[in-house]
């Protein structure tokens, strides 16, 4: 009997040692994050500190996208303080380290397009009615094949309403690629998430739950003195951080260009990560342009992530955020955690 208990004793600490090894090792950072968090670090150095009131401070801003669709994706970083000097460069994760390939990237009035099945990225350029586009592959080392070239103006000349050939006017399935500011970590830590959105694949659609349980959660904070930490989700409002919801309302909280306090046009319910639980999505003004403010609860602390410019921002039924012009439309889905936002293009 005590040789049955011993041996099941011993069979169950094996059972949890091999259980403890692979939550372990699911709960692991990739060593490709890990290298490509330390390349953004020494981008984000060539920022320099202070300067005077007419200096303009260089930026970094990268993507993450899986060039040779070997299932580690690559970096490209890009730094600069307007379109005329961006440049930047493409790093690659092998044999357990980060190293760049190719030369330096020009990436003035460029973008990048994913390049769905082959060994590549597009990189578009256009600018004052001419573009370009030629497919970086990084097989055998860096190499650039010419897509096509595009002259808008002799076409308007027969079209007034034609526009610039993209990426995937030409190539099926491929779709703009959004850079996220330096100092965010969620491209990285969110890749798969992002990958498969890309991807085309809609997140399942749920009813939701109030945090707590609670239908009356977000009213209550919003009327009475709940406080948030506030951040920018598009890089143009401010991070106010931790602060009272009422205070987050006033004049140049929010943005530092506003008229006046604002005031809440609207507030729905919404579930916009497809994790269960519902955000808050509240539309306000200061009687001359409108913000949007994402609440989201977790671990006990409740996010705002601001929008500016979100005049006619409106959510889909996947969750999404429409904007309709006569002019023009696009599709954007808030990728957040924590204290982290940004917003991530969608496929047409």
């Amino acid at each position: 009997m005590r040789k049955s208990i011993c041996l099941l004793c011993a069979c169950l600490i094996l059972a949890f040692g091999i259980l403890s090894v692979q939550a372990s090792a699911e709960n692991e950072t990739p060593a490709w994050v890990t290298a490509y968090e330390q390349l953004l670090t020494e981008w984000n150095a060539q920022i320099p500190d202070g300067g005077g009131d007419f200096d303009v401070v260089p930026e970094v801003s990268y993507l993450v996208y899986d060039v040779d669709k070997d299932g580690i994706p690559e970096l490209i970083a890009k730094i600069g303080t307007c379109e005329a000097d961006y440049h930047g460069a493409l790093y690659t994760f092998r044999d357990g380290k980060a190293f760049q390939v190719g030369e330096e990237l020009g990436l003035g009035h460029a973008s990048l397009y994913s390049d769905p099945g082959e060994n590549g990225i597009i990189l578009m350029w256009g600018h004052m009615g001419f573009a370009s586009a030629v497919r970086i592959s990084i097989a055998d080392g860096y190499t650039e094949e010419p897509l096509y070239e595009d002259d808008l103006n002799a076409r308007l000349e027969e079209d007034p309403d034609a526009d610039y050939i993209y990426p995937g006017d030409v190539i099926p399935g491929s779709v703009y690629l959004t850079m996220c500011r330096g100092g965010l970590t969620l491209p990285l830590t969110h890749y798969d998430e992002i990958r498969r959105i890309l991807e085309g694949e809609k997140p399942a659609v749920t009813e939701g739950q109030y945090p707590n349980r609670d239908p009356a959660f977000f009213e209550n904070l919003i009327n009475g003195s709940g406080e948030v930490y506030a951040v920018t989700a598009d890089g143009f409002t401010n991070s106010p951080g931790r602060i009272g919801f009422q205070d987050l309302l006033r004049k140049d909280i929010a943005a530092n260009w506003m008229q006046g306090d604002l005031s809440i046009l609207s507030a729905v319910p919404a579930d916009l990560n497809a994790d269960g639980q519902l955000e808050y999505w509240i539309a306000a003004s200061d009687g001359s342009s409108e913000v949007r403010i994402i609440l989201h609860e977790q671990d006990g602390i409740v996010y705002a992530y601001l929008l500016n410019y979100t005049d006619g921002y409106e959510l889909d039924a996947d969750g999404n955020i429409v904007c309709s012009s006569p002019y023009y439309s696009f599709r954007f889905r808030l990728i957040f955690d924590r204290e982290q936002a940004f917003l991530l293009s969608l496929p047409d």
